[in-house]
């Protein structure tokens, strides 16, 4: 059986609406998901919401993490760290047999929603087709800016060689670059693909529902980068009752 790690990474600044991601992605379970386990890690200088954590823990096995050993801080060196932070937690996790070796692993932020119920599903099922025609390690949205590569919000590869070379043999980038950028020719090699049904916007404000529900209609699960509540309140409305 094959097992996903959603992995939601945070700062102070976004964590209010990260904990708003988390709440709607328990709310669209109709149960308990033995096949989804979630993972709240946060930036060293912010304490998690435990009300919220004990809330997605009636629909997943959960874990959380406080990324106390990387310090960046702004933009992209916070998010750097704490992408970095997150993998080597769960490499070390994995090492340890705390946590099974993933099928793959979710990273995302707080500007990041499902579009809909069986999100995950649909996900994992994309990554075994790809897999099906040759290894991938890396499955997103492909982006064209500021040069060809998969927006960090994307399927990883959770076996060991996989984590251990992202976290361990590379483990950090230059603060100049955003680490999925920086890494562009080292998960080509690896092996990657584009997700169809993900979807990465650059720094949108915001979306009407209109245009939320013709991502839906054209098959995307996965919504990255809109800035306010506006799709996870459309998600709601839509499919939370």
């Amino acid at each position: 059986m094959s097992k996903l790690l959603l992995a939601l990474q945070y700062w102070q600044g976004d964590r209010a609406q990260a904990m708003e991601v988390a709440r709607l992605i328990a709310d669209l379970e109709p149960r308990h998901n033995p096949d989804v386990d979630f993972l709240f890690v946060s930036r060293f200088d912010c304490q998690h919401d435990l009300k919220t954590i004990d809330y997605v823990s009636s629909k997943f096995k959960m874990w959380h993490y406080i990324n106390r050993h990387r310090r960046g801080v702004g933009w992209p060196s916070g998010c750097n760290d704490l992408w970095f932070g997150t993998m080597d937690h769960i490499c070390s996790y994995t090492e340890a047999k705390i946590m099974p070796e993933y099928d793959a692993v979710l990273t995302f932020e707080a500007d990041a929603s499902p579009l809909g119920p069986y999100w995950h599903k649909t996900l994992l099922d994309s990554w075994r087709k790809v897999n099906r025609k040759r290894p991938v390690k890396v499955h997103g949205a492909m982006q064209q800016y500021p040069g060809v590569h998969i927006n960090g919000n994307c399927l990883f590869s959770g076996d060991l060689p996989f984590l251990n070379l992202v976290s361990r043999k590379i483990g950090g980038c230059p603060p100049i670059y955003g680490w999925d950028f920086f890494l562009t020719k080292q998960f080509s090699r690896e092996g990657w693909e584009n997700c169809p049904q993900m979807v990465s916007y650059w720094q949108q404000a915001t979306m009407k529902p209109a245009d939320v529900d013709a991502l839906i209609d054209q098959g995307v699960v996965f919504l990255h980068g809109i800035k306010d509540n506006s799709v996870l309140n459309r998600i709601r409305e839509r499919f939370v009752h």
